[in-house]
């Protein structure tokens, strides 16, 4: 199985979620990085069944993605058309949702409308129980549980899995996991105790945050260390691999004009020593407690100025 490192990729899925959706309301962090990652993107056209099907090489495409997938025959489709620059590239596509009646299954289709045909898709499964996780993704779950011993306590309310493939070629499959202490979706702020975070298939942790739960067991003086100790219960041997490259605070003054200084108030910035790794960037409130940890691309990072 070969993982392809496609910021659009992932973007592309995490913005047509309802679980980013929530995030982005509430976390300005990843709001800002949706935004950068996404480009340039012209008004989003959409477009009726009839506009789809007349698409030059549309029907065919489709008819080989219904063979792969005969259920989705069945789904209800929506589409919309969405000229894009994507690492200086134009590229002219379709964008198209496929979804079972009962909202338990969807696909996220991707048809290149000069080379007449899907060039990418994402199949994503909700309600995906805590039963259900492989293995792997369920240990790594585990040791974050240890981390924060009030996580064990709070209630799943939403979760899906996601399986790309690009060019034919199969990825990683992402678990995405979210908790809170209702166990139910809230609007808008609340007091709620509660973390979101998303493994990969192996279990490797690509992304967590933590409202009101600080990381009690880590060890170290600073929050530096603390992070270096964060990245070695996650990684494990893998931790050596990354080195600290910057560390980035935000001023007090600045501070008293953000409405969200006690979530974000700087970040550390992890440096792999491999090319072929992505650096992971974990962020610190007020009080130099952790409470997001995310892998990010080095463009963005250089965009961003935290490199």
């Amino acid at each position: 199985m070969k993982k392809v490192a496609t910021a659009f990729l992932t973007i592309s899925l995490l913005a047509t979620t309802p679980v980013f959706a929530a995030e982005q309301e509430s976390n300005p962090i990843q709001q800002e990085e949706g935004m950068a990652e996404q480009e340039e993107y012209s008004p989003v056209k959409k477009l009726t069944v009839d506009e789809i099907m007349a698409q030059k090489g549309m029907k065919s495409a489709l008819e080989s993605f219904y063979n792969k997938f005969p259920r989705t025959k069945a789904y209800k489709i929506m589409g919309s058309k969405v000229p894009t620059s994507r690492n200086g590239e134009e590229l002219n596509e379709i964008t198209l949702f496929l979804e079972s009646d009962k909202k338990e299954e969807s696909f996220y289709l991707y048809f290149d409308i000069e080379k007449e045909r899907i060039t990418a898709y994402i199949q994503t499964v909700n309600n995906i129980s805590e039963s259900e996780l492989p293995g792997k993704v369920q240990a790594s779950l585990d040791k974050v549980y240890s981390l924060s011993p009030e996580t064990k306590n709070l209630k799943l309310y939403s979760s899906f899995m996601s399986f790309p493939t690009i060019e034919g070629e199969e990825q990683l499959k992402t678990y995405m996991l979210s908790f809170n202490e209702s166990g139910k979706r809230e609007e808008g702020k609340t007091t709620d105790k509660e973390f979101d975070i998303t493994f990969d298939e192996t279990g490797k942790v690509l992304y967590f945050t933590f409202n009101r739960l600080p990381l009690v067991n880590l060890q170290g003086n600073t929050k530096e260390e603390k992070a270096q100790d964060l990245l070695k219960r996650l990684y494990e041997e893998e931790a050596n691999e990354y080195k600290i490259k910057k560390v980035n605070e935000i001023s007090k003054d600045d501070l008293s004009d953000n409405s969200t200084n006690n979530d974000f108030s700087g970040s550390i910035v992890f440096m792999p020593l491999s090319s072929e790794k992505e650096p992971i960037v974990i962020y610190f409130n007020s009080k130099d407690e952790l409470t997001m940890s995310q892998e990010n691309t080095r463009d963005f990072l250089e965009d961003a100025g935290l490199l």
